[in-house]
C-alpha cells in the first residue's frame, strides 16, 4: 500500500481555558513515538509531493498556527527533546522584534481569543512569538512560514452573535471594526481571504453594514499575501515559501493571488492523502482538539497512514455559498402595497452591498420606481408557468442568482419550477415566496411552500393563516414591512396650533377594507359629539359619494372625500392630519400603519390580523373589535379632546418606526432569512413614552 504522509495541526500549548495543556501536548508526542512516528519538516513535505524525495514509511509534519509565545517556549523545547521538528506558521503583521524570551519573562497564559483581541485591538503582540524567537526556532532546526498579515476575519452572513464585550462575540470583531467597542453587534464570522462578507460602516450600535465586492476581497488578498510574504521572507530566508491558510479554507480566486504573490504551497484543514502527486496548494492536515488523548492521536495516525485511509476518511472545508444576487419576481402591472414592499426590499438589499435584480411586466410601473443600481429585467407571460419557469432558469443561471423572492400570486408557481431544475446543476439557487395578505390561499399553498427554502410574511397573523395550510413553522420567517420617506423629517407636531381636527381614513371600498364601517363611526360620532371643529378625511374611495348618499345629512357634511390619490400625495394627508383611522375586517399588515407612526400620529384601529402586534392599547394607538363602528367613535373622541395624549402617542410611535422598521432593519432580516436563519420575533416597543 502506498504510504501517506500525515499533517497534524496543533495551535498554543497552555494551560488556558480551550488550549492544549502542556501535559497533553507531551502525552501526544510519547504517543506518535511510540507507535514509530517520526518527524519530517514542511519543506520535506513539499518536495515529496513533488516526486522530488523520497521520505520513510511513517513520516509525519507537525504544525502550528497562530504563532503563540508557547509554541517556542513550551513546544520546540519538548520536539527538541525527542529529536522531533515543527513548522510554525506565524501572523506576520503580529511578529515584533526583540531577543527571545525565557520563561520567566513569558505573559500570562490567557485563551488564544483574548490573544488576538489584545493583538487586534490594542496592538498588544506579546502573545505572540517575536523575531528573536522566530531565529532561535529556526537555528534549533524548526521552520517558520506565513500565516497571513492579519488572520483576518469578516462577517460571513448577518446571523447575530453576542455584542463585543460578552462571551458570545467572536474575537475576530475586533478586527473588524476599525473602532470597536462593547456593545457593538456582531454577527458569524468566516474568512476574509475566502468569504466577500458584510462590513461595518461606522462604530456604532446602528452601523450600516455593506457587502464587500469580490474585486475588492481579491484586492485585499493581493495586499495581504504580498505584505506577508515579504515580512516572512526577511525572518526565515527560505527560497520555498510555504503558507497556512487562516482559518482553515480557501477558494480558487484566492489560492490564484497566493500564487501571483509568490508563494509556492499552501496547507489547508482539509483531510485526505498528502502523497506524489498532491497539489502542493491543497497540503492536508489534521486538526488536534484540546480535549483529544495520546490513544486518539494513534488511532488517527492508523487511519491516515496509507493513501486509500486517507481518502477513505477525506474531509473537505471548501467556500460556504456566499449570497452576492438576488432576484425579486413580480408579475404586478401596478403599484400596490406589496409592490411597494418589493421596491423598499430592493433598496435595503442593494444598500447592504448586494447585487439586486428586478424582474417584472414590460408595462409595470415598478420599474420606475427602483432605485439607482438595481437591475431590471423583463417578462410578461408569468401566466404561462412551464414557459416562465424556463424564464427564470435560464436567468438565474447566466446570472449566478443565488437567492430568488417572489412577489404576488403569479411567480411564486414558475419560481418554484425554476428551483426544482437549479436542483440539478451545480448551482441551485434559494427560493423565498413573499405573502402579505392574510386571505385564503390556495389550498396547495403548503405544498408549494414546501418546495421552496421559506416563506416571508409581514405579520404573526399572516404565518397563523399559513400554518393552516399546512405551511411548516420552520419554513415561516416574519419580516415586517419597512417605510422608507423621501423626506425623512416629519412634522412638528409640537408646534402645531390650530382649532380644527383632521381625522383620515386611507382605504378603498373592499368589504375587508372596513369603509362602511368608518362611516357608521362618523355618523355615531356626529349624533353623540360636537363635530364642528372636526374634519373626517377618505382618500382612496372611487365610489364614496354614493356612499355618502346613505348617511344622515349632518354626517355626509363632516366627511370630506379626497379620492384616489397617488402615494406621495397620501403621505401628505398623513403629514397633514391628526389621527388615522384603520376600520378594516381583514389585515395582514397595512403599509399605511407605518407611515402614519412616521408621521407622529396616534392610531384608532381595530383588531384585525397584525394591527395588534404593531398597536398596544392605550400605548401607542387605540384599539376596537371587528365592525364595532360605537367604539371607533369613542375612541376618536378620546384623542380629539387629549391634545397631550395624541403628542404622546405620536412621539412613541415616531421612536417606533425609527427603531425597527428602517430600510436598514429589514435589509438584515432579509439577508438572515437567505442565508437559513428563522426570522420571527415580534419588535420592541419602546420602553418610554
Amino acid at each position: 500500500m502506498l504510504s501517506n504522509i500525515p499533517v497534524l495541526c496543533y495551535h498554543d500549548v497552555s494551560p488556558a481555558q480551550g488550549s492544549l495543556a502542556p501535559e497533553r501536548f507531551c502525552e501526544h508526542l510519547d504517543a506518535l513515538l511510540d507507535a514509530g512516528w517520526r518527524s519530517i519538516t514542511a519543506r520535506e513535505l513539499f518536495e515529496a509531493v513533488a516526486g522530488r524525495r523520497p521520505v520513510p514509511r511513517k513520516s509525519l509534519v507537525l504544525t502550528f498556527d497562530d504563532g503563540h509565545w508557547s509554541n517556542f517556549l513550551r513546544a520546540a523545547p519538548e520536539l527538541e527533546k525527542r529529536g522531533l521538528t515543527g513548522v510554525f506558521f506565524a501572523v506576520t503583521d503580529f511578529i515584533a522584534p526583540g531577543p527571545a524570551r525565557r520563561m520567566s519573562d513569558a505573559p500570562p497564559d490567557l485563551p488564544m481569543p483574548d490573544c488576538f483581541r489584545q493583538a487586534l485591538t490594542n496592538q498588544d503582540y506579546s502573545q505572540f512569538i517575536n523575531e528573536g524567537e522566530i531565529a532561535a526556532l529556526l537555528a534549533a532546526g524548526h521552520e517558520v512560514h506565513a500565516h497571513g498579515a492579519r488572520h483576518q476575519g469578516c462577517f460571513r452572513t448577518l446571523h447575530p452573535r453576542g455584542p463585543i464585550g460578552t462571551n458570545k462575540a467572536h474575537w475576530a470583531a475586533a478586527g473588524i471594526y476599525s473602532q470597536p467597542a462593547p456593545g457593538l453587534p456582531t454577527f458569524e464570522v468566516g474568512s476574509a481571504y475566502v468569504y466577500d462578507g458584510f462590513w461595518p460602516q461606522d462604530s456604532t450600535p446602528r452601523t450600516r453594514f455593506v457587502r464587500r465586492g469580490e474585486a475588492e476581497r481579491l484586492a485585499f488578498c493581493a495586499e495581504d499575501f504580498t505584505r506577508s510574504l515579504a515580512r516572512i521572507r526577511a525572518l526565515n530566508h527560505s527560497d520555498v515559501q510555504l503558507f497556512c491558510w487562516p482559518w482553515g479554507n480557501y477558494d480558487a480566486k484566492a489560492e490564484a493571488e497566493l500564487k501571483k504573490a509568490g508563494f509556492q504551497g499552501a496547507f489547508t484543514l482539509e483531510r485526505g492523502p498528502n502523497v506524489r502527486g498532491t497539489d502542493p496548494f491543497r497540503l492536508h492536515r489534521i486538526g488536534v482538539a484540546s480535549g483529544k488523548d495520546g490513544k486518539w492521536l494513534q488511532s488517527r495516525l492508523r487511519m491516515y497512514s496509507t493513501s486509500p485511509g486517507a481518502r477513505f476518511f477525506f474531509k473537505k472545508l471548501r467556500k460556504r455559498p456566499d449570497l452576492s444576487h438576488v432576484l425579486l419576481a413580480t408579475d404586478s402591472t401596478k403599484i400596490s402595497g406589496g409592490s411597494r414592499q418589493l421596491i423598499n426590499n430592493a433598496a435595503a438589499l442593494h444598500d447592504l452591498g448586494m447585487r439586486v435584480t428586478v424582474c417584472v411586466p414590460k408595462d409595470s410601473p415598478i420599474a420606475g420606481e427602483l432605485s439607482a443600481g438595481v437591475g431590471v429585467r423583463r417578462f410578461d407571460e408569468f401566466r404561462k408557468p412551464l414557459k416562465a419557469a424556463l424564464f427564470l432558469a435560464r436567468l438565474c443561471r447566466e446570472q449566478s442568482v443565488d437567492v430568488v423572492h417572489t412577489f404576488h400570486n403569479k411567480a411564486y408557481k414558475p419560481a418554484i419550477l425554476a428551483r426544482l431544475l437549479s436542483l440539478a446543476s451545480s448551482r441551485p439557487f434559494r427560493l423565498f415566496i413573499n405573502r402579505g395578505v392574510i386571505f385564503k390561499a390556495n389550498a396547495l399553498f403548503g405544498l408549494w411552500a414546501r418546495l421552496a427554502s421559506g416563506m416571508v410574511v409581514n405579520s404573526f397573523a399572516c404565518a397563523r393563516s399559513l400554518r393552516k395550510l399546512g405551511v411548516p413553522d420552520k419554513r415561516l420567517n416574519v419580516v415586517y414591512n419597512a417605510f422608507v420617506p423621501a423626506d425623512a423629517s416629519p412634522p412638528d407636531r409640537e408646534a402645531r396650533k390650530k382649532r380644527g381636527l383632521r381625522v383620515l381614513c386611507l382605504g378603498n371600498e373592499a368589504p375587508a377594507k372596513g369603509l362602511d364601517v368608518f362611516l357608521d363611526a362618523v355618523t355615531e360620532y356626529v349624533r353623540r359629539f360636537d363635530a364642528r371643529d372636526t374634519e373626517f378625511v377618505v382618500a382612496g374611495a372611487r365610489k364614496l359619494a354614493r356612499l355618502l348618499q346613505a348617511l344622515p345629512a349632518d354626517a355626509a357634511s363632516r366627511i370630506h372625500d379626497a379620492g384616489i390619490v397617488p402615494h406621495d400625495q397620501a403621505l401628505e394627508l398623513l403629514r397633514h392630519s391628526d389621527m388615522l383611522v384603520i376600520p378594516s375586517r381583514q389585515e395582514s399588515m397595512p403599509n399605511v400603519l407605518l407611515e402614519a407612526f412616521h408621521f407622529g400620529l396616534p392610531v384608532v384601529c381595530t383588531r384585525a390580523g397584525g394591527i395588534p402586534e404593531l398597536v398596544t392599547d392605550g400605548r401607542n394607538g387605540l384599539l376596537c373589535d371587528l365592525e364595532d363602528a360605537v367604539c371607533l367613535a369613542e375612541k376618536i373622541r378620546y384623542l380629539a379632546e387629549n391634545r397631550e395624549e395624541r403628542l404622546r402617542m405620536g412621539r412613541l410611535n415616531q421612536a417606533f418606526v425609527a427603531a425597527c422598521f428602517s430600510s436598514r432593519d429589514k435589509g438584515l432580516d432579509l439577508l438572515r432569512v437567505y442565508h437559513g436563519q428563522r426570522v420571527a420575533s415580534l419588535p420592541p416597543l419602546p420602553e418610554q413614552d
